[in-house]
């Protein structure tokens, strides 16, 4: 493609268009737009809550071991850095129109901060426990799907909507999150620029495609819910881009959480002394001898030889430095290299094309898979995971057993009538949030605009109750959800 190609094709992917139109200042450039768009955030309490989520280790008193927030500013940290380095070749070659245009550049700095804050998105949707509260929310409905099919007369339609639980992933509950979950007078969430939203999505595609091929590679995780299908098509369609392209930004995005993760795990892991700094350097030492590339001597040089440090875990920073610096300039690189492939929307991860540094990534997640996420810590807080968000998903699974007409009572008139339950399901619906109320009622007003069958309608308004109770569950930080669970059982958790 030539360069008047490729800077249309920018022009139309780095845009200020929203959902609907901001009631913010007007005139307001597009960086300025890319940064109301990090304000949206930054000031929301769903961002707020991820101080108190955890990212691999259970919190310290010290606050010296990293949450969900503080791994997020990390990766935006990151994330700025590789798109500053993007940025200033697209500028240079001409590639978000010419140099001397000051539009050229408006447009450079809007793209380094949707990067910044697509990162600090990134764990939005994480529900409490992370991966282990995930992989819990997903095993609770699969166990159940038949119970609830039972009740309910479209089983095609039914066991097409229940995708969005049994792959149930903290990627389209931060998409549903930032567009539906933060009402604020509307149903248009955070109302984020849509090049925002695009560049959020590694996934831009729903539950129905996890295991078809795609570009070569298998398709393990959805970016986003059914609920939100018709967002993603308003998305796409505003950007220009094909159904199930990603957007180019997404690319820098996903390789600065990549380069992050596993390092501040290992960084976390000798804070908490669950490992010994000579493990730990005997370990990638003798990986990374291996490995034979430039940048595994860069990492190589900044390990101190074992037995020389004590216990002194000082030497991770500089190796952390070092290996982030070098995967950055990779990054960088890579982007440049498969820029075609980029702008195609093609499904892969930038380190997937070098192999030297996915071998280097590769040795820092085997160490970190090989000692850090099977300890009895994390095993133990797996446990009580398990335990705490399953047994508030049995509680509210009497509001999923309701039938339309009663739920929609219940939910939408404040009316529980004579069901079994009703007093325990008024109590539960006190329990849930507002603003998520305003989100189911406002789909069950839209579902009775339309001209469906009664059969259609009492599946779509359940898949929209059972959204309403794991957007609750999935908004929840550890211990709060720790709290609800002793709450509901008597004290019976007091030892979680």
């Amino acid at each position: 493609m030539n360069k008047a190609k490729i800077a249309s094709i920018y022009k139309k992917l780095i845009s200020e268009k929203r959902r609907r139109k901001t009631t913010g200042p007007k005139g307001r450039t597009l960086a300025l737009q890319a940064a109301s768009d990090r304000g949206r955030l930054l000031f929301s309490a769903s961002f707020r809550r991820l101080q108190l989520k955890t990212q691999a280790f259970p919190q310290e008193s010290n606050a010296a071991v990293r949450t969900r927030l503080t791994h997020s500013l990390e990766v935006a940290s990151v994330g700025t850095y590789i798109a500053e380095g993007v940025a200033q070749r697209l500028l240079a070659d001409g590639l978000l129109g010419r140099l001397n245009d000051p539009k050229s550049h408006n447009s450079a700095n809007a793209l380094i901060t949707f990067v910044e804050v697509a990162c600090l998105m990134h764990d939005l949707g994480n529900p409490p426990f992370g991966h282990f509260g995930e992989e819990s929310i997903r095993e609770w409905f699969s166990s159940r799907q038949y119970q609830f099919k039972s009740r309910l007369n479209d089983d095609e339609l039914f066991d097409h909507l229940f995708k969005d639980f049994l792959y149930f992933d903290g990627n389209p509950q931060g998409f549903r999150m930032a567009t539906r979950l933060q009402w604020v007078g509307d149903e248009f969430g955070y109302n984020l620029t849509l090049t925002q939203l695009a560049a959020t999505l590694k996934y831009p595609w729903t539950p129905d495609k996890v295991g078809e091929k795609k570009d070569g590679s298998r398709i393990k995780k959805a970016g986003v819910f059914f609920s939100e299908a018709d967002i993603l098509t308003e998305v796409q369609r505003g950007l220009s881009l094909n159904p199930e392209a990603r957007h180019p930004l997404t690319y820098l995005m996903e390789a600065a959480d990549d380069i992050s993760y596993c390092l501040s795990d290992i960084e976390d892991a000798l804070e908490k002394r669950i490992i010994r700094n000579d493990d730990v350097i005997k370990a990638l030492r003798e990986a990374l001898s291996k490995v034979g590339s430039r940048q595994a001597k860069a990492m190589l040089g900044a390990i101190p030889q074992a037995g020389k440090v004590g216990d002194d875990s000082g030497w991770f920073v500089r190796f952390r430095t070092t290996t982030t610096n070098e995967l950055v300039k990779r990054a960088c690189e890579l982007y440049g290299t498969h820029h075609d492939d980029i702008l195609r929307g093609e499904y892969f991860q930038l380190f997937e094309r070098s192999r030297a540094a996915n071998a280097l990534l590769e040795v820092v997640r085997q160490f970190s898979n090989d000692h850090l996420y099977t300890c009895s810590v994390v095993r133990e807080r797996e446990l009580v995971g398990f335990q705490v968000v399953s047994g508030i998903l049995d509680k509210f699974s009497l509001l999923l057993d309701l039938s339309t007409y009663d739920a929609v009572a219940l939910l939408c008139q404040d009316s529980p009538g004579k069901v079994n339950g009703a007093a325990l399901a008024c109590t539960l619906k006190s329990l849930l949030p507002k603003k998520h109320l305003k989100v189911y009622q406002h789909e069950v007003k839209r579902l009775k605009t339309l001209d469906l069958s009664r059969e259609k309608l009492d599946v779509l308004e359940w898949a929209a109750r059972a959204h309403l109770i794991v957007d609750y569950l999935a908004g929840m930080t550890d211990e709060f959800s720790i709290i609800m669970y002793r709450r509901f059982y008597g004290g019976g958790a007091h030892q979680l």
